[in-house]
């Protein structure tokens, strides 16, 4: 399963407070055309900060273009409940990741555009060039966190098909998708436009990031892993090895994104200001951008592999899976509502 990494703003010293360190700076040197070294590698970091994540962002979505129109095509070719949900939230998705990278584009352009203002001592660009690209910083936290809720939406709905529609199975992990949620929301919204609003450590938004990401997990695997005991039993090893490639590729999904987590984590609390850790502040951030889309719908990617590479054999043997009952308990959702079409195993595995 996914996500994602989750949201982040963009370090502190880029945001608000650096801006105005700027405008600081211009207004106490407009008859002075000496610039101090202070100020160059202010600026020097900042290029260096503002081009290693846009770079970074085009080209993780140029991949994400990619896995996203062949996840869809996924989707669309599969005759399965629900397809027409999972095709608005992963266009729903793409639309928030598109956005999300051109503002990040745009923001690299006004970020040149106003340290040349700095330099030049135009005190008034400088001002406004300053809050054009703070209300782009919120904005692209904005489309984050918002991204980030349709999917947690996506796997919550996921969790929910495999459950067997079992409603009080999401409980817990619905809390905590609209927790972190809330908390992204006012974690923006105390950086950029209520000064009086308490300030909130940003990784504390990132560890209900990565909680959600474990449980929806955990719930996930489990049932599959359920799943697996039982069709071993009654039917031996028949389905064994589908059902453990499934466990796997949700496990590396959902590692994948705590992982990027924990680099946004090292990234936001680190402070020292050499080149190379500002670099990796910007990959960091890049990351936490488009791999909130990208986890997510490499599982998609990964299914529609498998799908179409039973096109390419010449005998494929066709399944039908009925729903397995049990003495203790019926099965009644996981084949029947989320895979009640036929499943086609090649002869030879995956």
């Amino acid at each position: 399963m996914q996500p994602s990494p989750r949201h982040t703003s963009r370090p502190r010293r880029v945001q608000k407070t650096a801006h105005f360190m700027i405008s600081i700076l211009s207004s106490s040197r407009t008859m002075d055309s000496v610039i101090d070294a202070a100020s160059l590698d202010y600026a020097w970091s900042q290029i260096l900060y503002n081009v290693s994540q846009t770079c970074s962002v085009l080209v993780l979505y140029a991949v994400y273009i990619i896995l996203f129109f062949f996840s869809l095509y996924t989707i669309v070719r599969r005759n399965s409940n629900g397809r027409r949900f999972m095709v608005v939230t992963s266009s729903g998705m793409f639309l928030l990741g598109t956005m999300n990278m051109l503002v990040t584009v745009l923001s690299m352009t006004i970020e040149i555009h106003l340290i040349k203002a700095e330099i030049q001592g135009k005190i008034v660009d400088t001002a406004r060039l300053a809050r054009l690209y703070n209300n782009l910083a919120a904005a692209s936290d904005l489309c984050l966190i918002t991204n980030n809720a349709l999917t947690d939406l996506l796997l919550l709905y996921h969790c929910y098909t495999i459950w067997g529609s079992r409603k009080t199975v999401l409980i817990l992990p619905a809390v905590f998708a609209v927790a972190t949620c809330l908390l992204g929301y006012f974690t923006v919204a105390s950086d950029n436009f209520a000064d009086n609003l308490p300030f909130l450590d940003q990784r504390a938004d990132f560890a209900m990031s990565g909680a959600t990401n474990t449980i929806l997990m955990c719930l996930t695997a489990g049932r599959i892993w359920y799943m697996r005991r039982e069709s071993r039993q009654m039917k031996g090893n028949t389905f064994y090895d589908r059902y453990r490639t499934v466990i796997a590729m949700i496990v590396e999904s959902g590692a994948l994104y705590n992982a990027i987590i924990l680099l946004g984590m090292i990234a936001l609390s680190l402070n020292c200001q050499s080149d190379a850790v500002t670099v990796f502040q910007g990959i960091c951030h890049a990351l936490v951008i488009q791999m909130v889309n990208i986890t997510p719908t490499l599982i998609f990617v990964r299914v529609g592999m498998g799908y179409c590479r039973l096109h390419q054999d010449s005998a494929p043997m066709e399944v039908r899976i009925p729903g397995m009952r049990t003495p203790r308990r019926q099965e009644d959702g996981f084949l029947e509502h989320h895979n009640a079409e036929a499943i086609k195993i090649k002869r030879t595995g995956v």
